[in-house]
């Protein structure tokens, strides 16, 4: 995870532990009769200091994040010692201020496979330490009424795509670079971020976005929709967790207590969407959360992206490395990237168990 979803917002979650008042290391004077029953004295223990860290999200905080704030809520950062700050910022940004660690103070962000190799081709020295979206998440969406089944039905037909930038335009390369067809077979149109909107109007015949998103957006108002995965067409790897080679080498403990702890969020979320959907809203600004029941449907449409028949044997989190041989050889091929990057350096399953 995305990418027509990229703005500025910071919001800091501050988990403070409750309890006893702590007892004093004051000496006190011994009692001049013995008490009738023995009393333990011995001071509590002071509740350990929890660890800042921040972890740079690639939009504005959307109900996408819901396996992080899952585990937040639950405390299950706090547990690791943990106290994680979700920053909110454009993915470019981020994942160039994962790269200045420790300068930048940023340690983990989300970011996606194509965002990963487009860093180390121009010398940023970051690694994937957990895929989340298992199935790249970009598909192609048209009324029911236009006949979209497959690539062959994209002919002719006018398409519209927020712009050239970004995983909307490598989900268009793609299919055509595995379909080796050029794009004059269509009619390409730029529309900015009303994909939804464009096709309900027929200004568009087909629009390229989230499956998890614009979909959904135009069935809620009833509108029958026929989608093509660029998954099932092509599939490149999505979004995950990217943290430096240095912090890697130098705390890979920390990192170890951050996946694992994401992976439990991810975990309830998948087992309890509507739990996750409501400890998720307190994460969220009011004004940034629109339709409620939208949202909702939201996060249900994103569930089947984050697990795969590779995670079911390798476990949550993990990263596929042919998909990501198949991503980096498309992005040469299109000249996104203009020299071969080692895929094998490019991220880790080591710290997902």
């Amino acid at each position: 995870m995305f990418k027509r979803l990229w703005m500025v917002l910071t919001v800091a979650f501050i988990l403070a532990a409750c309890g006893a008042p702590a007892a004093t290391t004051s000496p006190t004077a011994a009692p001049t009769t013995p008490p009738t029953a023995a009393v333990a004295t011995e001071p509590t223990p002071a509740t350990p200091e929890l660890r800042r860290v921040t972890l740079a999200m690639s939009y504005i905080p959307n109900i996408q994040f819901a396996p992080y704030y899952v585990a937040a809520a639950k405390g299950y950062y706090a547990e690791a010692g943990l106290e994680v700050v979700f920053d909110y910022n454009f993915e470019n940004d981020v994942v160039t201020r994962v790269a200045a660690w420790p300068e930048s103070k940023v340690e983990f962000a989300t970011a996606s496979g194509t965002s990963n190799l487009l860093a180390r081709q121009n010398g940023l020295p970051v690694k994937t330490v957990m895929t989340l979206y298992q199935q790249f998440p970009v598909v192609f969406f048209a009324k029911s009424t236009i006949g979209l089944q497959s690539v062959e039905d994209l002919k002719g037909k006018t398409v519209g795509i927020p712009g050239r930038f970004g995983e909307s335009l490598y989900a268009l390369m793609a299919i055509l670079y595995a379909n080796q067809l050029d794009e004059s077979v269509m009619n390409v149109q730029e529309i900015g971020f009303t994909q939804a909107q464009s096709v309900l109007e027929d200004n568009v015949q087909v629009g390229i976005g989230y499956g998890m998103n614009e979909p959904v957006v135009l069935r809620q108002q009833g509108i029958e929709v026929d989608v093509l995965r660029v998954a099932d067409v092509y599939d490149l790897a999505a979004n995950g967790i990217v943290a430096s080679e240095q912090l890697i080498a130098q705390d890979p403990e920390l990192v170890r207590a951050f996946i694992l702890a994401s992976l439990r969020g991810l975990a309830d979320t998948l087992a309890d969407p509507d739990e996750a959907f409501t400890l998720s809203l307190s994460f969220i600004p009011e004004a940034q959360l629109g339709d409620v029941e939208l949202q909702r449907q939201v996060l249900v449409e994103s569930l089947p992206y984050w697990t795969s028949a590779q995670t079911e044997a390798e476990g949550l989190g993990f990263t596929n490395s042919e998909t990501w041989v198949k991503t980096e050889e498309f992005m040469r091929a299109a000249s996104l990237l203009t020299q071969p990057v080692d895929v094998s350096s490019a991220f880790t399953n080591e710290f997902i168990q």
